[in-house]
């Protein structure tokens, strides 16, 4: 039988022109193992078709599913948004005043990037976008990730090789980025502002040495981290041995810092760590949170972030060899991927230092850096090592990314759509009652000075509620008798770490376990509170939680039947309420069940009755 193609080896050598001085990995020899297709074009077009069709499905995935749990609604610290609007719409500040609120600190950050974004969309539009700023978050992502793709094809590799990559990264192990106005834009703008200064000072344009200081400026006021991304583009210098541009970047570096430092506030966040132990497993964890999603995730994140780390600091000493050895050679798209995993490196020291007296910093708010982490390691492996390159070794990592990519969408699709749940039923709350439950209260109360402001001027304004409150009324009316699904309360103990000492709260979870029946993938379930005293309605997000994996892979379903509701102590007013649960499910006909039971609220504690 006739081959239709064979493996073999390859040596490569090619110069791409630059100064030999300022630019050795110009001229590169390398071994790779490449597929020749011989006399069988039909093979070599599907070699390099059908690698860059899945990468293309796999990212139509992604954004079909941020945008399809995404909700024009602000949360928590989206409320600055907000806030900068209202101060600078009251009234004539001029620019002076104008650049006061730009640069005001907020939670250890100056965000005058984001400022700047809702500045321009306010006076375009009139109002606020918060899901438009998801789809900018998730326009920096693919950008994001278009630069490691091209540090990729400088390595001459085949396409197929970069088919684990997409798979590793455009999953929701980082919901809390591309579903979150204000964190997901300070997060990407500042990488994507990093990775552009990469590009810009590795492309020798005429003055890209100032327009890559000028994008770390923008980092820097983008999100605090952002000042990091100088020491990055420090260590790329060094990198080309040119040491007048790596001082020149340290100047830069200095003066942003003091434009910074004016009129900086330390926020609550920020201390230093207790324990060397906490210190160690919070920055090798925060590079190798990636395998966070399974069992023992500190231990397993702390083990891949150290195993990440070594083999960078092996591939950093190699390029720095260049100092004393003339014959060592910086492969393409080495120092460009090196550099921009330093960014991530020292990003987790800083992160680390301040941030873990917490306790861990395994969040989804920073786990962009750990799947780029990830990333950049299977890129170097394949382009270092010529067993990665093998046919039956590329077939099983593939394999076992897409696993983790499924694995991914299963384990956090249920937390993403209980915060989409929550957001939707917290439209209806803020239209209809002024309230929100998406927050702790202390964050409405202390933020109603410009909230409720800023929804009467009308730039504060929210989409259509799901349902309107005579519609819930109707319900309660029509079904004077409540169903019994078996309801019961837990109460949950929660200590939160505070500078001053530890902080002890209580938590209440209404449950069952029984009915409604599951919930349709696609629609979300809500808890409706109708209070005894005064009528008014109140919705929450009743999710049930999600099946096990063995279920949920052989077609049974993802959502358990039930529904389960998270409750602070002072979420409600004391009284009585009494309780049903609404699915709503696209444009279909809402469904309503009434509870038997009612809820009890009464100094701070939550019963049955």
């Amino acid at each position: 039988m006739e081959r239709y193609f064979s493996w073999y080896q390859l040596t490569i050598v090619f110069n791409s022109g630059p100064p030999a001085s300022a630019w050795k990995s110009n001229a590169s020899v390398f071994t790779k193992s490449v597929c020749r297709s011989g006399n069988h074009p039909i093979m070599n077009i599907i070699l390099r078709i059908v690698p860059a069709a899945v990468l293309c499905l796999v990212v139509a995935i992604y954004l079909v599913y941020n945008i399809f749990f995404s909700v024009n609604f602000p949360f928590q610290d989206d409320f600055l948004l907000i806030q900068f609007i209202e101060a600078i719409s009251g009234q004539q500040i001029g620019v002076e005043g104008l650049l006061t609120e730009l640069f005001r600190t907020f939670n250890d950050h100056k965000a005058v990037v984001p400022r700047l974004i809702a500045l321009i969309d306010y006076t375009l539009t009139g109002h606020l976008h918060f899901r438009f700023y998801i789809f900018l978050v998730l326009a920096n992502i693919i950008y994001i990730f278009s630069f490691v793709f091209i540090q990729f094809r400088k390595m001459q590799l085949p396409l197929y090789y970069f088919l684990p990559v997409p798979f590793l990264f455009f999953h929701p192990l980082f919901h809390d980025i591309s579903g979150w106005a204000l964190n997901g834009m300070q997060h990407t703008f500042l990488t994507a502002f990093t990775v552009t200064a990469i590009l810009i000072a590795s492309g020798r344009v005429r003055g890209g040495f100032y327009l890559a200081m000028f994008c770390c400026f923008l980092a820097t006021f983008t999100h605090g981290n952002g000042v990091l991304s100088f020491p990055a583009i420090i260590f790329y210098y060094l990198c080309l041995k040119d040491l007048r541009k790596a001082g020149l970047t340290v100047v830069f570096m200095v003066i942003c810092l003091v434009i910074y430092l004016a009129g900086y506030e330390s926020g609550q966040a920020v201390d230093l760590p207790k324990s060397i132990g906490s210190f160690t497993l919070s920055f090798f964890g925060f590079i190798g949170s990636g395998m966070s999603m399974w069992s023992y995730p500190e231990t397993l994140s702390m083990l891949w972030g150290l195993v990440i780390t070594a083999f960078m600091i092996y591939l950093i000493v190699k390029v720095l060899m260049g100092y004393f050895k003339k014959d060592v050679v910086i492969r393409t798209g080495t120092a460009e991927l090196l550099t921009l995993f330093v960014f991530i490196a020292v990003t987790s020291f800083v992160i680390a230092l301040f941030r873990s007296w917490t306790g861990s910093t395994l969040a989804s708010r920073f786990q962009i850096y750990a799947a780029l982490s990830t990333v950049i390691f299977y890129v170097f492996l394949v382009d270092y090592l010529p067993f990665f390159r093998k046919k039956g070794v590329l077939a099983t990592i593939l394999v076992l990314s897409v696993g983790y990519w499924a694995y991914s969408y299963y384990r956090y699709t249920g937390v993403v759509a209980n915060k989409k749940t929550t957001y939707l039923a917290d439209v209806y709350n803020w239209t209809t009652n002024k309230n929100m439950f998406s927050v702790e209260k202390s964050i409405i109360r202390n933020g109603d000075f410009y909230l409720s402001p800023a929804y009467a001027k009308g730039f504060f304004r929210l989409p259509a509620p799901v349902v309107a409150e005579r519609q819930l009324d109707s319900m309660f009316a029509a079904t004077p008798e409540g169903e019994d699904f078996k309801v019961f309360l837990e109460t949950w103990t929660v200590e939160r770490p505070l500078r001053e000492g530890n902080e002890i709260m209580e938590m209440f979870f209404l449950t069952s376990h029984d009915a409604p029946a599951p919930r349709a993938l696609l629609s979300d379930r809500f808890l409706v509170l109708r209070s005894r005293d005064d009528n008014r309605i109140h919705l929450m997000c009743a999710n049930p939680k999600i099946e096990g994996r063995k279920k949920v892979f052989t077609g049974r379903g993802y959502f358990q039947p039930g529904f389960n509701t998270l409750l602070r102590s002072d979420d409600l007013s004391p009284g009585g309420y009494d309780l049903g649960v609404l699915d709503v499910a696209g444009h279909n006909a809402p469904v309503f069940h009434r509870l038997d039971r009612q809820l009890q609220v009464a100094d701070g504690r939550i019963s049955l009755r």
